[in-house]
């Protein structure tokens, strides 16, 4: 084969996984997402669906699990889980009710400081906010069809829950498509969202149990 075909390609192939690799955002395109997020802040309702795949240390295989994603602001989230199982996760006036097998259980979630924390910055960013708080370091990155938003914990109680958020965001809707929380333990939960109904409205008995 002709050595000049042979060396085309393959720097074909190396630009092709470079472009798909993780890259270190600018501090200009940094400003330019934080800018195109604010913006994305008059988002009034969102409706997802969403496939969970969780991974623990003890089983070989990752755990699959799907369902119904809905945000209303200012302050209501709900997981709605539709297989292998139902169950519901609702989050409403800083209350967090979780119904699963018929058994409904309702928490305060500022009395667990690291649950506060961690869907206090799930939430500003799906809401499209930018996290404002001092208990997480920011780094962002992009592929040339993401925006990646790392945050790493820094207060002591979050780092005993978790190892690293994970958000990213679709570079042409500028909707969150994935949300990977990784744990001490090598294990993680991964969100991954579609078919987005951006606001439209939601009943209100959406947000009860």
């Amino acid at each position: 084969m002709n050595i000049k075909i042979v060396v085309f390609t393959f720097c074909c192939c190396w630009m092709s996984i470079g472009f798909a690799q993780e890259q270190t955002m600018s501090a200009s395109d940094i400003a330019n997402f934080q800018s195109a997020m604010r913006k994305s802040v008059e988002l009034k309702t969102l409706t997802a669906d969403f496939t969970q795949y969780k991974k623990v240390s003890y089983v070989k295989n990752e755990l699959v699990s799907s369902g119904k994603f809905y945000v209303k602001n200012p302050d209501r989230l709900a997981w709605i889980y539709r297989n292998p199982v139902s169950s519901a996760l609702i989050f409403k006036d800083k209350k967090i009710t979780i119904e699963e097998k018929g058994v409904k259980k309702t928490m305060d979630i500022s009395r667990s400081k690291q649950f506060e924390k961690i869907s206090q910055a799930i939430q500003s960013n799906m809401n499209g906010e930018i996290y404002q708080g001092t208990e997480f370091l920011l780094s962002y990155f992009h592929t040339n069809k993401q925006y990646i938003l790392k945050l790493d914990p820094l207060a002591k109680d979050v780092k005993k829950a978790m190892k690293q958020l994970v958000l990213y965001f679709d570079k042409s809707s500028y909707q969150v498509s994935e949300v990977k929380v990784l744990d001490n333990s090598n294990g993680f939960t991964r969100f991954v969202f579609s078919n987005h109904k951006v606001n439209e409205a939601i009943a209100d008995v959406v947000f009860e149990l």
